[in-house]
């Protein structure tokens, strides 16, 4: 009997999805749902700011991608055309004092399995990407000198 019922759990698990990819390896989906873009005044020395949202669909693509915003912006276009189908980009320009409240998103934005947020900033501080994979309703806060990413999801 209890043959039987571990055989039963094996095999409904083996259609689920989740438990494919926990033991398969498969990257899951991210969490994105929204993205919201809040530029503060004086945001970037007080100049507009180009942000790039970054989908991922292939994992191949993950180690390929820059860690600052000025590398992607500087090999953006030869990255793109590397990549292909394996990521979809959102370019965003944000004046000081302005809020997005939902960014446009790609239509297969619920396959990507990574988000990521590349701020064009002068200040070497604003720089980095933001990871917004694990985010549900992240928020994008350009500030003065640096660039904050949160979940809004709360």
């Amino acid at each position: 009997m209890n043959r039987v019922l571990v055989l039963v759990l094996v095999a409904l698990l083996a259609g689920c999805t989740t438990v494919k990819k926990w033991v398969y390896g498969d990257p899951l989906p991210a969490e994105v749902k929204s993205v919201r873009v809040v530029a503060e005044l004086g945001a970037n020395g007080d100049s507009a700011t180009a942000l790039d949202l970054v989908f991922v669909y292939d994992a191949s693509a993950l180690p390929v991608l820059p860690k600052t915003g000025p590398e992607w912006f500087a090999g953006k276009r030869a990255l793109q055309a590397s990549l292909a189908t394996a990521i979809d980009v959102v370019p965003l320009e944000v004046p000081p004092a302005t809020v997005i409240a939902a960014a446009p998103l790609p239509r297969r934005h619920g396959k990507a399995i990574a988000v990521y947020a590349y701020p064009n900033y002068v200040a070497a501080a604003g720089q980095a990407v933001g990871n917004l994979t694990p985010f549900k309703r992240p928020t994008v806060r350009l500030m003065p000198d640096t660039v904050e990413f949160r979940d809004d999801a709360n």
